[in-house]
């Protein structure tokens, strides 16, 4: 059983060498050095889901400052693994089997067709494996999530920061040490200073990867994720998407052709660009104005209304609204509305991010977005984040004090994020930072990425990354989003984009072109479609099999099963892609009651056909698909 655990230097002196005084809390346990120092770790335990999370908190209720804090990994602890079997070939690197112990490092978001897949490492005694992210946006370059697995039996590791984080994983003959920490610090604290650095949550396993995923994904649902708490929406939305620099006008001429067609979407979303000082008129004008940002005022060019009389007109035609936001960024070509932090020595760089490492910042922050979401009647906040914070950090640091800006700044973050949800119960965050750049376990805990990765902003970009990153993403969270477009008509397409939430980008922009049915679009086609979707929406928030290992070669399939234990029922999503010679895939379902019958309904055919849950667990069930790049969708039930 994996302990917590956590290891630092204290004036040169490991932790475990120092004078201290332990005591147990309520919340955990708490050390106290003999210049009064105090650390407490945070210990958490959901035993149903067979998780432990810790985070350590730091006090220094002294009158002077504290000594210097060095070498710290919140996480430092150790998982037991039998050693490795014999060894049956001269060269072990030439042998991968399943006795190999593996670690899966996971890709960031990184704007490609196979962000946040997971890849395989074989792993051998005495060897040393490290992952760090990209620019301090924990979910960039490398996300934080990891899978230690052999056989049966593994660890799911997830570093909880929203900054620079950094992991290591040690291995010897019958164990791992599993090392995280926030990356560069080494510092000491002021008198009366407080804090907490960076989160681990664990989750050991021995009955399989597939079990272990979908434990996961039922603790990140009932106990981590915002979505379904208090009034908050249970699903992710079904929106459909307009650039800030459409008029009132022009967006409720869009969202009554939108309504004549009956397009069944739940959402408005209004991305960048509603803001001063923006006064382009077209698409390309408003693309390069967009990143102008800092004054948060509403553009009366655009909106006479100020956006409140837009959002009270779709209200009434039940239609919510989302609303983008970039509030740590300010472009210093518009007056700053509050501290910001030095800028690096660039002069050509306009953009700099505000003193959220200050708490009067902070506060400042909490009540320009709070205002704004009552005053304009906003469901969705949200927040993008289109810049890499480290050099501004580290930049700012005061002698001795390595990332405690970073640190302080994340607090605060963390703090923003908190009370927006403590002050709106019904208030979801979406959390963007230039497509899932800022993702990890505690940035889940209090919003959803419904754009995760920037491949979205590749107009009509190539079906089969949105399943890689579908099956990637699925394996960690059950909720994320995808932006789809523009052109409408390719069922293929669409379906792969079948996602827990999704935007249509087919009315985005300002031009005539953007209008609805200026194009002709296929308004019988969508209505099928998106209704089809809805139908099957919450279902890729339930327990998720990988069916087809994912690969990103075009001659494959790629397939996978969501079950709803509740209700007894479930869906297959299958693609044959477009170079792939095979009509037929056999595959073995996951989560079957081989006491149970299941009935199969081809959503394209309406053909139905009937197997026991013994049969299939046996013999699983074989998917046909005639023609390349074609999809196929199943509905089942058992009874």
């Amino acid at each position: 059983m994996i302990n917590p655990g956590f290891s630092f230097k204290y004036n040169g002196v490991p932790f475990e060498e120092l004078e201290k005084t332990i005591v147990e809390t309520e919340k955990g346990i708490k050390y106290t050095l003999s210049d009064g120092l105090c650390i407490e770790c945070r210990i958490e335990r959901f035993l149903k889901y067979n998780v432990i999370k810790w985070t350590n908190y730091w006090y220094n209720d002294t009158d002077r400052n504290s000594g210097i804090v060095s070498d710290l990994w919140d996480c430092d602890t150790t998982a037991e693994f039998d050693a490795d079997p014999a060894k049956n070939r001269k060269n072990k690197h030439s042998v991968w089997t399943t006795d190999t112990l593996k670690l899966y490092i996971t890709d960031g978001a990184n704007i490609t067709d196979y962000d946040n897949m997971a890849y395989a490492t074989r792993f051998w005694p005495n060897e040393t494996l490290k992952a760090a992210n990209h620019s301090g946006r924990s979910g960039m370059g490398t996300s934080p999530f990891f899978d230690l697995n052999r056989r049966e039996k593994g660890v799911l590791m997830a570093i909880g920061w929203t900054g620079q984080w950094n992991a290591q994983f040690e291995r010897g003959e019958k164990d791992v040490r599993l090392l995280s920490r926030i990356e560069g610090v080494r510092f000491y604290m002021k008198p009366g200073e407080k804090f907490r650095t960076s989160s681990v949550t664990v989750l050991e396993y021995d009955n399989g990867q597939d079990n272990a995923h979908n434990m996961w994904r039922r603790y990140i649902k009932d106990c981590v994720s915002p979505v379904g708490k208090q009034q908050r929406d249970k699903e992710c939305p079904f929106s459909a998407i307009f650039w800030g620099g459409i008029s009132t006008d022009a967006l409720k001429r869009r969202w009554q052709g939108i309504f004549k067609e009956a397009l069944p979407f739940n959402y408005c979303w209004m991305d960048a660009g509603w803001y001063e000082p923006m006064k382009g008129k077209t698409c390309a004008e408003q693309s390069a104005e967009w990143g102008t940002v800092g004054t948060w005022q509403v553009s009366k060019l655009y909106h006479p209304g100020g956006l409140s009389d837009a959002v009270q007109w779709l209200k009434e035609k039940n239609i919510k609204f989302q609303l983008w936001f970039e509030p740590e960024r300010i472009n210093l070509n518009v007056e700053p509305w509050t501290e910001y932090m030095k800028p690096m020595h660039d002069p050509n760089d306009k953009n700099v991010i505000i003193a959220l490492h200050k708490d009067e910042v902070a506060e400042a922050l909490i009540e320009k977005v709070s205002e704004l979401i009552q005053r304009l009647g906003i469901t969705l906040y949200r927040q993008d984040f289109n810049i890499g914070p480290i050099p501004f950090w580290r930049l700012n640091d005061e002698n001795d004090r390595d990332g405690v800006n970073e640190i302080r700044y994340i607090n605060n973050l963390y703090r923003f994020w908190d009370t927006l949800l403590e002050r709106f119960p019904y208030l979801l965050i979406d959390n963007c930072a230039g497509g899932g750049h800022r993702l990890d376990i505690e940035a889940l805990a209090r919003s959803i990425t419904l754009w995760r990765s920037d491949y979205c902003s590749i107009w009509d970009n190539a079906p089969e990354g949105y399943q890689l990153q579908t099956i990637g993403n699925a394996w960690w969270y059950p909720y994320s989003g995808v932006g789809y477009g523009p052109t409408l008509g390719d069922t293929y397409s669409f379906r792969s984009a079948y996602s827990p939430g999704m935007t249509v980008r087919t009315w985005e922009h300002a031009d005539f072109e953007w209008e609805v049915g200026a194009t002709n679009e296929p308004f019988d086609w969508a209505r099928k479609y998106f209704n089809e979707y809805l139908s099957v929406q919450h279902y890729f928030t339930c327990d998720f099999y990988p069916l087809i290992k994912n690969s990103k070669e075009t001659v494959s399939w790629a397939a996978s099963q969501y079950d709803e234990p509740e209700t007894s029922s479930g869906i297959i999503l299958a693609f044959r892609r477009e170079e792939c010679p095979f009509a037929a895939a056999d595959v073995m379902l996951g989560g079957i009651d081989e006491s149970k019958t299941y009935e199969f309904i081809n959503a394209d055919t309406n053909e139905s056909f009937i197997f026991s849950g013994k049969e299939l667990a046996q013999n699983g069930i074989q998917l046909k698909i005639p023609n390349k790049r074609e999809s196929l969708l199943i509905k089942y039930v058992c009874y």
